[in-house]
């Protein structure tokens, strides 16, 4: 039997039944044994997010890696993200995931992300600190529109009317 008929059928066999997947699993394993020469590679079946994936180590001493095949036409959200993490991730290959994109021509680009690392600010806390950058923003470009005005001032010892103060308290 040819050698890439055996492996996607042992990847039918984990329990898988799209052929898109399988054919995407088999590439994704191919490029991680032949280009990327890594150690321990194994493709894996997870039936709750019914993902074919496949596990390798970069190096011999270093922890198991997650790579998830993933056709560039897929719409990924973070929310993907976070169900293959939860899914797949282990205490052995700990918190992070890479999705390996792959174009129609086999072509494959590898991300990857860590749970954890930074927590995404709430909605309410992002528009105050977009408020917050515009504010920023405009007052800078008001500076910079009356630079010269302000450094003349300075120079010339700035003589200010009482009018064009305000007092705030």
């Amino acid at each position: 039997m040819e050698v890439e008929a055996k492996i996607k059928e042992d990847m039918r066999k984990l329990g898988c039944q799209s052929e898109k997947k399988v054919t995407l699993a088999y590439h994704l394993y191919i490029y991680l044994l032949d280009e990327k020469l890594m150690y321990d590679t194994e493709y894996c079946y997870n039936k709750d997010v019914d993902t074919l994936y496949i596990v390798a180590r970069p190096n011999k001493n270093e922890k198991m890696n997650i790579y998830v095949p993933i056709p560039t036409s897929f719409d990924v959200s973070v929310d993907y993200i976070n169900k293959m993490q939860e899914n797949l991730c282990t205490v052995e290959t700990g918190p992070t995931i890479n999705l390996a994109f792959i174009e129609e021509d086999f072509t494959i680009v590898l991300y990857t992300f860590t749970k954890g690392l930074v927590d995404r600010p709430s909605l309410d806390r992002s528009t105050q600190l977009k408020c917050r950058e515009e504010k920023r923003r405009f007052i800078n470009s008001e500076i910079h529109k009356k630079k010269m005005d302000i450094l003349n001032d300075a120079m010339n010892g700035g003589i200010v009317d009482d009018d064009d103060c305000e007092i705030i308290e």
